[in-house]
């Protein structure tokens, strides 16, 4: 069901419609269409606000749409900005010889414990060069609207990286 109906007044005809018949004249209705005057810009305010809010209900932290709330956000015409996923590392387990298991390591590297849980990225957001600013201020500007847009739709849990991209 579509509920957008609900929230449309026109309160230019509402004052007309409340005010008796004999009381309506020119002068009377614009008298009240300046009263209500502030209660038409809360209106419009709450509008506002109601777009801003079923936006932000319509997209989550799936990748499709965390694309698209950085492309609207930062990269409205071209929407260059997409998002990959991060550089896992695959832990290598050695066995001891009364495991009985196989022993093989071949080319393979063997990374501590600190390798295998910290430093890694769960996706890395990828943003042309020519979105960045020349300005180091507005770079952080630039970078931390980025981040905080990032952070108010990704899980919780999940790290990422801003990489810029040729």
């Amino acid at each position: 069901m579509n509920f957008d109906n609900i929230y449309i007044v026109d309160y230019r005809k509402l004052i007309i419609w409340l005010v008796p018949t004999f009381l309506r004249k020119v002068k009377l209705i614009a008298w009240l269409q300046v009263l209500i005057a502030p209660i038409k810009g809360l209106y419009n305010d709450f509008l506002k606000y109601r777009k801003k809010v079923d936006y932000k209900l319509n997209h989550n932290s799936q990748v499709c749409y965390l694309q698209k709330v950085l492309n609207d956000a930062f990269d409205n015409e071209s929407k260059r900005i997409y998002i990959e996923n991060g550089i896992f590392i695959q832990a290598l387990y050695v066995y001891a010889p009364k495991e009985e298991l196989p022993v093989y390591v071949g080319t393979q590297y063997i990374y501590s414990d600190g390798d295998l849980t910290g430093g890694q990225i769960d996706f890395i957001v990828n943003v042309p060069i020519g979105l960045k600013p020349s300005d180091p201020i507005a770079l952080e500007g630039f970078l931390s609207d980025m981040r905080a847009l990032v952070n108010e739709y990704k899980l919780a849990s999940k790290t990422y990286n801003i990489k810029w991209i040729e």
